[in-house]
């Protein structure tokens, strides 16, 4: 599997409205007064599993151009900007999805809903939209930085899961 780009384009198109989400959420972490200890403990809370998925998921989306094929599945030739709004969708939707998983991951490990939580979910997903963001492992680098910045005090490997933890209490039973 070849590795492909955005056409430019669509690069600029992707990198400019990345570049408006996260002047939106440097504004609410602003009119939150988010701390960065705050956004350590958030991310370093995120379990290791869900990093590693995540950081899956940003090279195979970056690796197979998702993007284009998205834009010229929805009728490129026939409408351009009808075309661009589909996939501009399903970018916002996709979006809303790892906003919406994270800030549930976080909660489960924090015990709460706080705006902290959603700027790093927000964040988190503007790593998985922004574009040619595949061949880093930029997350995951962060990740341990707000684990050693936290000493390990949230580190949390699998997500708090009844059917996981079912299983993992089934198979080790001294846990």
């Amino acid at each position: 599997m070849g590795e492909k780009s955005l056409k430019f384009g669509q690069w600029v198109l992707k990198t400019g409205l990345a570049s408006a989400f996260l002047g939106v959420l440097l504004w609410y972490g602003a009119e939150k007064s988010i701390t960065v200890a705050q956004v350590n403990t958030a991310l370093a809370s995120v379990p290791l599993a869900f990093v590693a998925l995540i950081e899956l998921f940003d090279k195979i989306a970056d690796k197979n151009d998702y993007y284009n094929r998205l834009y010229a599945t929805f009728g490129a030739k026939k409408s351009r900007a009808g075309a661009i709004l589909t996939s501009l969708f399903f970018a916002a939707l996709g979006m809303f999805v790892v906003i919406w998983a994270l800030s549930g991951t976080i909660t489960m490990n924090l015990g709460t809903i706080g705006p902290e939580n959603i700027f790093v979910a927000g964040l988190i997903s503007l790593y998985i939209f922004a574009p040619e963001t595949g061949d880093d492992e930029l997350l995951l680098w962060a990740w341990i930085g707000a684990t050693i910045a936290t000493k390990g005090q949230y580190l949390v490997l699998f997500p708090q899961m009844w059917g996981f933890s079912m299983l993992v209490r089934t198979l080790i039973p001294a846990l």
